[in-house]
């Protein structure tokens, strides 16, 4: 008991401390906008259809106008980390995923170099229950599961040749708190567990939280084009750490974006795809 306890007091511990630091972590690993051409592919769910769009506007701007870094989507809608690692499941996501950006014959790859980074905008929904495996800072069993499932998605990640894999939760989630914002505390267990290749991602849900309910749809769960934009500057912020562009931040706030339109061209190119039998 005692030792489950101390291992909850770390926990809570390490994620005040991330996020006392902005984050510090990312800052202090290589620079990812080194000027090299690479590759990101963004592992997700319904809440990311949009902002990989706008944050490869900001990677290009930042990039002085070239294609440098490449922003390929493999969001699966309704699929958080448990179908990723779901043999049910898995096909549909992670296989799909590979058929379109990994390999000679990737659908949609088109001249981007293969990925060697993964953006895991996710979610810990579904895993034992429905709302999510932890109930509070204290429930180290509901911890643990939920830091398993990371791990399991991390490492098959990793095995199909990611270097990187960084951790992003789910925003601010109404009806579905607290386990929502309880997923942070899973993944403090999951970087303390000491995976070279994880690495903490930016905390969209304490950036959503503070603007629920206008970030928001009129279903007050999916991110408008204020939250995706919210979305956006995060995961920027996270890749290009001391060298984030403020000129870049600003000109993202200033274009306007139809989110609606950009979600369902992404559906039906995917769809387009997984049909065409390539």
């Amino acid at each position: 008991m005692k030792t489950n306890l101390n291992r909850s007091l770390c926990i809570v511990i390490c994620v005040a401390a991330s996020l006392l630091a902005g984050g510090c972590a990312t800052l202090r690993s290589a620079p990812l906008l080194d000027g090299r051409e690479k590759s990101f592919v963004v592992v997700g769910y319904s809440t990311s259809y949009a902002w990989p769009d706008m944050l490869q506007d900001m990677l290009d701007e930042h990039a002085g106008g070239k294609r440098v870094y490449h922003v390929l989507n493999a969001v699966v809608g309704g699929s958080p980390v448990e179908r990723w690692i779901n043999d049910e499941f898995t096909d549909h996501t992670f296989g799909a995923m590979q058929r379109d950006y990994f390999g000679p014959e990737a659908r949609l790859r088109g001249d981007a170099p293969e990925p060697t980074i993964a953006l895991c905008q996710q979610s810990l929904q579904m895993t034992q229950r429905r709302l999510g495996p932890v109930t509070s800072s204290n429930d180290s069993e509901g911890i643990r599961i939920g830091a398993d499932a990371m791990e399991a998605l991390g490492a098959m990640l990793h095995n199909v040749g990611l270097q990187r894999v960084y951790w992003g939760m789910h925003i601010f989630k109404k009806g579905y708190e607290p386990e929502v914002g309880n997923e942070r505390f899973a993944l403090a267990e999951l970087l303390h567990r000491g995976h070279s290749y994880n690495y903490r991602g930016p905390d969209v849900w304490s950036r959503t939280i503070a603007e629920h309910p206008d970030a928001f749809t009129e279903d007050g769960l999916h991110p408008n084009e204020r939250g995706m934009k919210i979305m956006a500057e995060a995961w920027y912020g996270t890749l290009a750490g001391d060298a984030a562009n403020e000129q870049v931040i600003e000109h993202l706030h200033a274009r306007a974006y139809d989110v609606n339109p950009m979600m369902h061209a992404y559906i039906d190119k995917r769809r387009a795809a997984a049909e065409s039998g390539r």
